[in-house]
């Protein structure tokens, strides 16, 4: 118990200073009746000092790829090496694990090229609903849209060695709507969560008011803006935690913080309607009892998320140097923006948190979410998906939502709707000028 306590005050101690928009109050007004304080003592000043800059600093520390942050106190740095623990533990049906499940460890699927990456193709999963336009439903006894490969609805006893389930067509009079997906890479997403409502939303242009063709607009979980998730449908690590451990391991869990944990609470006045409630507890129905995760685990795994270091920028060369100036001049940065303001400072890590129309090649058929209105979009997110962050994009293939592309340049390819006039100008430059391009996104 003393642990848990300790973890909630850790967690709600790095939470608070995102749900705000970042702005400290007024400094208090001095006048000149105001006793002037003594001065605090301090070291005697240098006489002689230095009149030029160490002409060779200390370079950066340096971060690799499933670090944690290197600005972590002694007991988050804890907590995080705790998580890491949770993170690649494999667990057992004797453990709680299924009875429907994908994978049997956090690192399954977020292994490449460290824990906490991505995926390989192989690793891929499926997300499917049945229904019309007017509604959509989860298949038969499952939980979430998410299709395990793996266990049984009508016999919870089963082995690791049970058969990989079907997908069937139809259920009853209605087509099963199926999308694949390829594992997001966590590194640095605790950041999205210092960044506020009002950051996102001043970049949201869901009516294409100003006619660039472009209308990005924000999603939300029904109980907060989102900043994680493919469609950018999951408000905060918590959430973003505790729906995998259950929809693709079957372990669940009590709520950490619950409501707790919302990330600019009170900021999401365009949400019409609430997809789910972070308070609520997952069970399931296997032998072993809920919840299946100890809350002091649960608060270590979210720890590790939320403390993942950012991917660490290399040093440009003059072909990055030149290719982040053409990432420009073609219009890149109105959707992958460089840098998102957050409570700690610039987030660079190229995204707008934003979701955009990508075209009927990149189309879905599985909304998720509950869309920001749009006079242009329509209030389901089938064919929209977020911006992808780019900071360590070459460390992270196969690419887009499902991993369809092998390279760079074929991701760049495949951009359609809001994006195809930004495509049709990276198509049409000089060979040259597209290597600097993918120069530039293999230093990020």
């Amino acid at each position: 118990m003393n642990r848990v306590l300790f973890l909630l005050g850790l967690l709600l101690a790095f939470a608070l200073p995102a749900c705000s928009s970042g702005s400290s109050g007024p400094a208090p007004e001095v006048t000149p009746d105001d006793p002037v304080p003594d001065p605090v003592p301090g070291p005697v000043p240098d006489p002689d000092p230095d009149p030029d800059p160490d002409p060779d600093p200390d370079p950066l520390p340096v971060v690799n790829l499933g670090d944690p942050r290197p600005d972590l106190t002694a007991d988050q740095l804890a907590a995080f090496q705790r998580g890491r623990e949770v993170f690649l533990k494999r667990f057992k049906p004797s453990e709680g694990m299924g009875p429907l499940y994908n994978a049997t460890s956090c690192k399954s699927c977020h292994s490449a090229p460290v824990p906490g990456g991505g995926s390989d193709l192989y690793r891929n999963f499926y997300v499917a609903q049945y229904g019309n336009e007017f509604f959509a439903s989860n298949l038969p006894g499952l939980p979430s849209p998410v299709v395990p490969a793996f266990g049984s609805v009508s016999n919870p006893e089963f082995t690791l060695e049970g058969g990989r389930r079907s997908m069937p067509d139809n259920v009853g009079i209605f087509e099963v709507m199926a999308d694949q997906r390829n594992a997001i890479p966590m590194f640095g997403v605790g950041l999205f969560e210092l960044i506020s409502d009002t950051t996102i939303l001043a970049n949201s242009d869901p009516d294409d008011a100003n006619g660039d063709g472009i209308s990005g607009r924000a999603n939300s979980d029904g109980a907060g803006l989102g900043r994680l998730g493919s469609k950018a449908q999951s408000n905060n690590i918590e959430l973003f935690t505790r729906a995998p451990l259950f929809n693709q391991m079957g372990i669940t869990t009590l709520p950490f913080l619950g409501t707790g944990a919302t990330v600019s609470a009170g900021h999401t006045a365009f949400i019409a309607q609430a997809s789910g409630n972070p308070n609520d507890p997952t069970t399931d129905f296997d032998a072993v009892p809920d919840p299946e995760m100890a809350a002091s685990d649960l608060g270590d795994l979210i720890a590790f998320s939320r403390f993942l270091a950012p991917p660490q920028k290399k040093g440009f060369n003059e072909a990055a140097v030149r290719g982040e100036v053409e990432f420009a001049n073609i219009g890149c940065v109105k959707c992958h923006i460089p840098a998102l303001e957050s409570s700690q400072g610039p987030v660079e890590a190229y995204t707008d948190l934003l979701i955009h129309d990508m075209g009927p090649e990149l189309a879905g058929k599985v909304s998720f979410g509950v869309p920001q209105a749009s006079a242009t979009d329509p209030d389901t997110t089938e064919a929209e998906w977020r911006t992808a962050p780019l900071w360590g994009v070459s460390h992270i293939g196969p690419w887009m939502h499902d991993g369809r592309a092998s390279s760079l340049d074929e991701a760049i390819r495949m951009h359609g709707g809001e994006a195809q006039a930004i495509r049709d100008a990276y198509i049409a430059l000089p060979e040259t000028a597209r290597f600097e391009i993918l120069e530039f996104l293999r230093h990020l």
